[in-house]
């Protein structure tokens, strides 16, 4: 979704701007005539100012945790090395004659060649995402002890009212412009403290703090 007079991209569910109040449309008109320099200012203005607010990534951004990765990368390790071992005894059997197939020779050969350098694959890619698991496993703990230490400072300095407070958030105001308001808010202060912590990760701790301080939102 994008603003249609400050050009901003939100992401979907947002239906208002929060900077000057304009219902957000599906694509931006295209601009004609505008020069070079027009339009290079126009970039740098809406760069600076979505880093000066440290607004909230959008949803090709998002962030994974690193259990999940941990997860789906032991999966795909033992997928491949399963079939690529399996493959290559499978043609191991068929070249020795233990398992009989009537192919001609030059077929024979052919497959020979091309199913047993596939099988491989599979199985290289197998053995070196299992050796990735070592260092996932490291990151998850890393993830766990930011995560933690994250949360502990947050709530030992935030309550939803002062929050509310803070961004002069009135209670007829829409719930898209709310949770903007205080998301942005969230994170600035997320970054502030803990200035190491990559864009996605603080937007995926503000995602997780917003839901326990405002639940019915």
């Amino acid at each position: 979704m994008w603003c249609p007079k400050c050009r901003t991209e939100y992401r979907d569910g947002i239906t208002v701007c929060a900077e000057c109040g304009s219902s957000l449309v599906n694509d931006l008109p295209v601009e004609i005539d505008s020069s070079p320099a027009e339009n290079n200012a126009r970039i740098l203005s809406q760069t600076d100012s979505q880093e000066n607010l440290h607004a909230l990534s959008d949803g090709n951004k998002a962030y994974v945790e690193m259990g999940t990765r941990y997860e789906d990368m032991k999966s795909t390790a033992y997928s491949f090395m399963l079939v690529g071992a399996a493959g290559i005894v499978l043609m191991l059997l068929l070249f020795t004659g233990v398992i009989s197939l009537q192919f001609a020779a030059y077929m024979k050969g052919l497959m020979g060649v091309v199913m047993g350098i596939m099988f491989l694959i599979f199985l290289v890619i197998g053995i070196r995402s299992y050796m990735q698991l070592g260092s996932l496993k490291e990151q998850v703990g890393k993830e766990m002890q930011e995560t933690d230490a994250a949360k502990t400072w947050f709530f030992e300095n935030f309550r939803a009212d002062d929050i509310d407070a803070s961004m002069e958030i009135l209670p007829e105001e829409e719930v898209q412009q709310k949770y903007f308001k205080r998301s942005r808010h969230m994170k600035q202060a997320l970054h502030m403290q803990f200035p190491t912590y990559t864009d996605a990760f603080l937007d995926y701790l503000t995602e997780q703090f917003y839901e326990e301080l405002f639940p019915q939102d």
